[in-house]
C-alpha cells in the first residue's frame, strides 16, 4: 500500500486535499483507492504512517464535515451544517479556515514530494496521468500597465522557471484564493502575493481595459497597491524604486497596558514602519500635471536586524516593537520608567552615533536624558569634613545641597532651569540620603563629623586618595599601627588583649570614642588599663608627704593643692557599686603604678577640690549613683577619659545617669560592656551617642529610620547601614574566637514536676492571675499594664520555686526544691563546687535553710551581703565552703569563682544576658576544669514559657553587637501564651 494525496471535490467547499491509502497489483495499470484516511484511523491502521503523513492526516481532518460542525456550531448537527449557513459567514471565516489548512499542506506536499492526485469524485482508480507535479518554487506575475489617452490596459506575464504561462482560453483548478495556488495541466503552481481574483479574468480575456475617466482612482487603489506588492511594469508613467537608509527612531511613550516602554520604528521617505509589519516597502503616488509618478522604497531588512541587535547589546529586550530593560523584574511602572531614562542617559552617545533618534512626543511631559555628574570636594577641618559637592545636568550646574529635600523625601524628579524633568540616580538616594540628617549646612556647603566617615566611603571614588588612605586606616584594625607594651604593666597580654589595647588607642588618636564589647571574662578591665598606663601622665607633682594621706593611701580632701594648667587630667572610671573593690583590685594587680582615688560614699565632701585631685591622680573611681548626684560637680572638673564599665547602665536615654553622663566634658571617651544590647537597639543609641555625639542622629531619627525598620520590619539594607556606621567604633570578640584554650562547658535542662499539692496551688493562681492582667491589658493596653503583670509573673515563678514564697502557711514540698538539694547531695558527695543563682532572696534563704540542717558548709552572696569580698575568698579558697548561694542581680557582673565547676540556676528570667553573666562567673579565663550548667524548669510553668520566649527574642544583638541578649516588648499574644 501507499500513502498518497487526493485532489478531489466537496459539494460545499469545492476542491479539496484528502488523503488516501491506494494498491496496486503486478497486473493492473492503476492504483485502487483503499480507504480515505482521518485523525481516528491512525491507531486503528497498521500502515507505518511517518510524521510529515501525519500531520497531513490531522491537517486535512480539520476540515471535514464533522470538524467544521463541531468548530462552528453548537447542536452538533453534520446535516444541518451547510443547510443553516449563512453564505456571508461561509465566504469570510469557513473559506479563509480551509485555504489555510490546504496552504499549509501544499508546503508538506512539496517539502517530503508526497504525490498529489487528481481524483474525479466518481472513480475509484487512479492513473499515472493523474498525478499532479507540484512546482518546486513560486511562479512569478508581473503587472503591466500601459497608459493611453484614452485607457489603461492591465494585463499580467506569468512566468514559470522563464517559460511564459499563458492562461487565455484554458482551464484551472483554483485550490486557494490568497495567496493563490492553482493547478493547470497537471501541474499546481504556487504565486506570491497574487490572489486567484488576480488572474481569473485572464482566463477569458488578454487584457482588462479602464476608461480614462477613471484612471484617477485606478492609480490609487489597484495600481498603487499592485506597484507596493509586486513586479510591475509601468508604460505611460514613471515608478523610481530606491532603497534608502532608514532612519530609526527610539519613541518614549507608554503600551496601552500601561508600561512604559521604547518603541522602535524606522523610517523610509515619508512612511514609518514597525519592526513587528511584514510590508516590505513603502509607495506613495505624485501626481504633476498629468504625469503620474510613484515613489516606491524598499526596506533594508538587514539594517533593521542589525540596529535591533545593538539595542539588545546595550541592554534592551525586544518584545513585539517595543524595549524594555533586560535587567528589570519589576512591573512597577515608575521602576520601568525611571529604568529607561537611565538607560537613555548611559547609551547616549552611542545612539548619536548609530544616528537613531529619541523622541518623547507623546509624553505630557519632556525628561532629560543627558549625560550628568556629581563631584565632591572634601576638605579636613580638625573634627570635621567640610563637604561642597556640585550638580552637573548637562549645561545646567548647582550645589548639591540644592537636592537635600528630594533625597530626604525620596523625591526622584527635579525640574531643571529649561524645564525638562532631570531623574534623580537611584543609587544617590542610598548612597548620599542618610549625609543630609547627620550634617550641619551652611550655605551650600555641609560639614559632617570625622565619626561619620562611613557614610561617605560610598563617594571614595570621587574624592581625594588622601582621603581614602584616612578613611582605611580608620576602617580596618588590622591597619592600625602597633604599640608598644607600657613599661609597669604586670601581665602578660593575650594577642586579643593587645589588640584591643592597640585599637582603643588607634580611636584616641582620630578623637574617636569607641565601645569594648568582649565577651564576658576576657579580661575588658586588663585592655583598658593597659591603655591608661600607656597614657599615664608625666609625675606633675612632687610626692607627698605619708601624712597627708589617708589610711587608704589616698590623697586627702583638701583645697590649698595649687593649680598648673595644661596638665593633663584623671580619667573618671564609673563602675556600679559592687565593682568599685573589683577595679581597686585590678589596678593594684596589673598596673600598680597608677594612681587611683575614690570618688564615692561618705569620703565625698562639698569641699573636695575634684580639679586638684584630678591633677594628681591617674584615675577616679566612681558610682553611677554617685555620678547621678554629684553630676554637676563632676561636669565642672577636668577630666582626661571617661570611661563606663558595664555601660548598658546608661541604656535608657531618658534616665538620669544617661543624662548625668552627657554634662561630662572629658577629651577621650570609653565604654567597656559585655551586652550592649539588652533589650532593644535604643541601648545601643544611648551608648554610641555619649561616645560619639551624633554619630547615630538624634534619637528620633535613629527611631525612625533603624528601630522601627529593624526591630519591625527586619529591614536588611536598614541593618548594614546601622552596621556600617557602628563597626568602627564596637570591637567585640567572643571566647570561642580568641580564648580557644578555655575548657568548654555542658548545659543541660533539668523538667521537675510539681507535686500534687503544689500544682493546685499553681494552677488556681495562674486563673486568677490571667483573669486580672488580661482584664487591665484590655482596659489600659501592655505598657500600662506592666506592673500588674510582672506582679503575676512574679507570684507564678515564685510558687514554681516554693509555694512557701508567697503562702506563709503553706506546709508542703516543692518538687523542684527537693530536685535542687537531690542535685546538690550528688555534688557534695564528689567535692564539686557550685554556684546557685536565683532571682529571689527568699528562696536562697531557703535553700540555705536546708543546707544548713545537712551540714554543708557554704557562701551567700545577695544585696544584703555586708562584706563581698569575705563570702568571695571563703568560697574560692576555703576548700569546704563548696556551695555559693548569690542573688542573680547581686552576683551578675564582676565576680570571678574560677573555683566553682558547677553552675545552677534555679529560675529562669526573660534576658538570656543576665543568665550568661551568671554562668561567666565560672566559665572565664583562669578555669583549668569543665563547667557544668544546670537548668532547673518546673514542667508545665510559667518557667516554660519563659525559656520558650527567651529563644524566639534571641536574635537582635546577635545582628549588630554579637551578643545575645534582647528583650522586645511583650505583646498581648504573648502574655495569653505565658497563662495559657
Amino acid at each position: 500500500m501507499k500513502f498518497i494525496i487526493a485532489l478531489t471535490t466537496h459539494r460545499h467547499l469545492g476542491y479539496i486535499l484528502v488523503p488516501y491509502l491506494i494498491d496496486k497489483t503486478d497486473r493492473e495499470s492503476f492504483y485502487t483507492l483503499v480507504r480515505a484516511i482521518r485523525r481516528d484511523d491512525l491507531l486503528q491502521t497498521d500502515y507505518p504512517f511517518s510524521p510529515e503523513e501525519k500531520e497531513l492526516i490531522t491537517l486535512t481532518d480539520a476540515y471535514s464535515d464533522e470538524s467544521l460542525t463541531s468548530r462552528y456550531t453548537k447542536d452538533g448537527a453534520i446535516q444541518n451544517f451547510y443547510k443553516n449557513m449563512d453564505p456571508d459567514f461561509f465566504t469570510k471565516k469557513i473559506i479563509p479556515y480551509v485555504e489555510q489548512k490546504i496552504i499549509r499542506c501544499i508546503s508538506i506536499i512539496q517539502k517530503y514530494q508526497i504525490p498529489l492526485y487528481l481524483k474525479a469524485a466518481q472513480y475509484i482508480n487512479l492513473y499515472d496521468e493523474d498525478l499532479i507535479e507540484v512546482t518546486d518554487d513560486l511562479t512569478e506575475a508581473i503587472f503591466n500597465f500601459e497608459r493611453t489617452p484614452d485607457e489603461i490596459r492591465y494585463f499580467l506575464s506569468i512566468t514559470h522557471h522563464n517559460e511564459e504561462i499563458r492562461f487565455t482560453g484554458r482551464k484551472a483548478i483554483m485550490l486557494t484564493n490568497d495567496p493563490c495556488r492553482l493547478v493547470l495541466n497537471n501541474k499546481l503552481y504556487l504565486f506570491k502575493d497574487i490572489t486567484w481574483k488576480n488572474i481569473q479574468p485572464f482566463f477569458q480575456k488578454q487584457y482588462i481595459s479602464v476608461p480614462h475617466s477613471m484612471e484617477n482612482k485606478y492609480f490609487n487603489t489597484f495600481i498603487l497597491n499592485s506597484v507596493k506588492k509586486n513586479q510591475v511594469i509601468a508604460q505611460g508613467f514613471s515608478i523610481k524604486e530606491s532603497t534608502p537608509i532608514p532612519e530609526p527612531e527610539l519613541s518614549f511613550e507608554n503600551s496601552f497596558t500601561g508600561l512604559p516602554i521604547l518603541s522602535i520604528k524606522f523610517r523610509y521617505g515619508n512612511k514609518d514602519f514597525l519592526v513587528t509589519q511584514q510590508s516590505s516597502n513603502s509607495v506613495y503616488l505624485e501626481k504633476k500635471d498629468d504625469e503620474y509618478i510613484f515613489y516606491k522604497f524598499n526596506r533594508d531588512f538587514d539594517f533593521e536586524k542589525n540596529t535591533i541587535a545593538t539595542l539588545e547589546q546595550l541592554g534592551l529586550k525586544l518584545k513585539e516593537s517595543a524595549f524594555i530593560p533586560t535587567d528589570i523584574t519589576s512591573t512597577d511602572p515608575a521602576v520601568i520608567f525611571y529604568r529607561l531614562i537611565r538607560w537613555l542617559q548611559e547609551n547616549q552617545q552611542t545612539l548619536s552615533d548609530f544616528n537613531i533618534r529619541v523622541s518623547q512626543d507623546r509624553l505630557d511631559r519632556k525628561y532629560f536624558t543627558g549625560t550628568y555628574d556629581l563631584k565632591f570636594q572634601i576638605t579636613d577641618s580638625g573634627d570635621w569634613f567640610d563637604i561642597y559637592a556640585v550638580v552637573t545636568f548637562g549645561p545646567f550646574q548647582f550645589p548639591f545641597i540644592r537636592l537635600k529635600k528630594h533625597l530626604l523625601k525620596g523625591i526622584r524628579e527635579f525640574e531643571l532651569p529649561n524645564g525638562e524633568i532631570a531623574i534623580l540616580p537611584a543609587e544617590w538616594f542610598s548612597r548620599y540620603c542618610d549625609l543630609f540628617p547627620l550634617a550641619e549646612t551652611e550655605g551650600d556647603t555641609f560639614h559632617i563629623k570625622k565619626h561619620h566617615y562611613a557614610l561617605l566611603r560610598s563617594a571614595l571614588d570621587r574624592t581625594d586618595k588622601k582621603y581614602q588612605k584616612e578613611f582605611e586606616k580608620l576602617n580596618a584594625i588590622e591597619n592600625i599601627p602597633i604599640n608598644e607594651i607600657p613599661i609597669g604593666l604586670k601581665a602578660h597580654l593575650r594577642s586579643y588583649q593587645f589588640d584591643g589595647y592597640n585599637w582603643m588607642d588607634h580611636l584616641r588618636a582620630f578623637h574617636f570614642g569607641g565601645c569594648l564589647a568582649d565577651d564576658m571574662g576576657l579580661g575588658k578591665t586588663l585592655q583598658t588599663l593597659t591603655l591608661l598606663l600607656k597614657l599615664k601622665k608625666p609625675s606633675q607633682f612632687p610626692p607627698i608627704p605619708s601624712f597627708f594621706c589617708n589610711q587608704d593611701g589616698q590623697l586627702p580632701l583638701f583645697s590649698q593643692q595649687p593649680e598648673t594648667k595644661d596638665i593633663q587630667p584623671a580619667s573618671l572610671i564609673v563602675v556600679p557599686t559592687s565593682l568599685i573593690h573589683n577595679w581597686e583590685n585590678e589596678i593594684r594587680k596589673f598596673t600598680p603604678s597608677l594612681k587611683s582615688y575614690r570618688y564615692i560614699g561618705i569620703q565625698r565632701k562639698k569641699n573636695t577640690n575634684l580639679q586638684a585631685i584630678s591633677q594628681y591622680y591617674d584615675i577616679i573611681l566612681t558610682t553611677y549613683g554617685t555620678l547621678r548626684n554629684d553630676a554637676s560637680t563632676l561636669a565642672a572638673c577636668p577630666l582626661y577619659y571617661v570611661i563606663l564599665d558595664e555601660s548598658q547602665y546608661i541604656k535608657n536615654p531618658s534616665s538620669k545617669t544617661y543624662k548625668a553622663v552627657l554634662q561630662l566634658k572629658p577629651k577621650y571617651r570609653l565604654v567597656i560592656t559585655g551586652t550592649p544590647i539588652e533589650n532593644s537597639l535604643m541601648d545601643l543609641w544611648s551608648q554610641i551617642n555619649f561616645l560619639n555625639p551624633g554619630l547615630l542622629g538624634n534619637l528620633k531619627y535613629f527611631k525612625q529610620e533603624y528601630i522601627l525598620p529593624i526591630e519591625k520590619h527586619n529591614d536588611e539594607d536598614q541593618q548594614n547601614k546601622l552596621r556600617k556606621l557602628i563597626r568602627p567604633f564596637i570591637l567585640r570578640r567572643t571566647k570561642d574566637e580568641v580564648a580557644r584554650d578555655l575548657p568548654p562547658r555542658t548545659e543541660q535542662t533539668i523538667f521537675c514536676e510539681m507535686n500534687s499539692e503544689q500544682k493546685e496551688l499553681y494552677e488556681k493562681e495562674k486563673s486568677a492571675v490571667r483573669n486580672q492582667i488580661l482584664e487591665n491589658v484590655d482596659q489600659h493596653g501592655v505598657n500600662k499594664s506592666a506592673i500588674v503583670i510582672l506582679q503575676g509573673l512574679t507570684r507564678l515563678r515564685q510558687l514554681a520555686l516554693h509555694p512557701s514564697l508567697i503562702k506563709d502557711d503553706y506546709t508542703g514540698e516543692s518538687g523542684k526544691f527537693n530536685e535542687i538539694l537531690r542535685n546538690l547531695s550528688s555534688l557534695m558527695a564528689e567535692k564539686h563546687k557550685v554556684l546557685v543563682f536565683s532571682s529571689f532572696v527568699g528562696h536562697l534563704r531557703l535553700l540555705a535553710q536546708a543546707i544548713h540542717e545537712k551540714g554543708w558548709a557554704f557562701s551567700v552572696l545577695t544585696g544584703h551581703t555586708i562584706d563581698r569580698e569575705k563570702a568571695i575568698r571563703d568560697f574560692q579558697e576555703k576548700e569546704n565552703t563548696r556551695i555559693f548561694l548569690i542573688s542573680l542581680k547581686a552576683g551578675g557582673v564582676g565576680l570571678n569563682l574560677t573555683s566553682a565547676d558547677y553552675v545552677f540556676l534555679t529560675d529562669p528570667w526573660w534576658n538570656p544576658a543576665t543568665e550568661n553573666q551568671a554562668i561567666n562567673r565560672a566559665h572565664r579565663i583562669g578555669q583549668d576544669k569543665k563547667v557544668f550548667v544546670y537548668r532547673f524548669i518546673a514542667r508545665h510553668s510559667i518557667e516554660q514559657k519563659i525559656q520558650s520566649l527567651q529563644e524566639k527574642k534571641s536574635q537582635l544583638a546577635e545582628q549588630f553587637i554579637n551578643s545575645n541578649n534582647p528583650l522586645k516588648t511583650i505583646t498581648r499574644n504573648e502574655i495569653i501564651d505565658l497563662f495559657t
